[in-house]
């Protein structure tokens, strides 16, 4: 039996950028690994420069995310003003930066892709080889009461639901999903959305996986983010078999 951590992930607004670079800001269909970790990491009060141990939650826990419903794309045409870049100078609060003088504030454009109404449920499994070996009920106590504010993506897209982590013990990827006890007010989003939740996209090793339909190619492994760098990795996109799911909890 394995432990599983399983969250969801629903907001009005969901940002889940590719690699960005230019104007167009695209985005995947689904949050990519380093947006997960992001949130794991921001849940234990890891800050962005602590790359050893953001290096080490990443080879601590395997990861799937289930497309419960994909919601809605659409595109902002997004201003914003950025002062300068000047070595040796920088501001606590935005709004330090806004206080410049117009001359040496830079209006940046650029266009970003969204999803409106778009509901994941994710599970991690600890990865044995790592050390010190993982306590998937401590990484869910840290993401019920988070060190920094958890946001969908980008800080204007606020999480709608609790993230409602939940470990549960299971043989194989697909029971740990249908073991997952949904709660109100998830239950009553999940209804109104019609989510199904029957296809994933999984790390090579989860426990159980179905025969994979397709194999993607994604740069979504977290290598510097001082640097902004990132690795490639395999994701495996299956078909989840339709199991009892447990009953709702109260």
């Amino acid at each position: 039996m394995t432990a599983f951590l399983t969250i969801t992930l629903y907001g009005p607004l969901a940002a889940m950028g590719e690699i960005a670079v230019g104007e167009n800001r695209t985005g995947w269909p689904r949050p990519a690994r380093s947006a997960v970790l992001g949130l794991l990491a921001a849940a234990l009060g890891l800050r962005r420069d602590q790359e050893e141990a953001l290096a080490a939650l990443d080879r601590a826990w395997g990861l799937a995310v289930r497309d419960d419903a994909p919601g809605r794309p659409f595109t902002d045409y997004h201003t914003v003003q950025a002062p300068s870049t000047r070595r040796g100078r920088t501001f606590a609060t935005r709004r330090e930066e806004l206080a410049l003088a117009r001359h040496d504030l830079n209006t940046l454009v650029s266009r970003r892709d969204y999803r409106a109404d778009a509901l994941y449920t994710v599970a991690l499994w600890p990865r044995q080889a790592a050390d010190p070996t993982p306590d998937p009920h401590a990484l869910a106590e840290a993401l019920r009461r988070p060190v920094f504010a958890p946001y969908f993506g980008r800080r204007g897209c606020p999480f709608a639901l609790p993230l409602d982590p939940q470990v549960v013990e299971a043989n194989t990827l697909p029971e740990a999903f249908a073991a997952r006890a949904p709660k109100e007010p998830e239950r009553t989003v999940r209804a109104h959305l019609r989510a199904e939740g029957r296809t994933v996209a999984a790390d090579q090793d989860a426990p159980g996986l179905p025969p994979a339909e397709r194999r993607e190619t994604r740069r979504d492994v977290p290598l510097s983010r001082r640097r902004w760098q990132f690795a490639e990795r395999p994701v495996l996109i299956a078909t989840l078999p339709t199991l009892p799911e447990r009953e709702p909890a109260p």
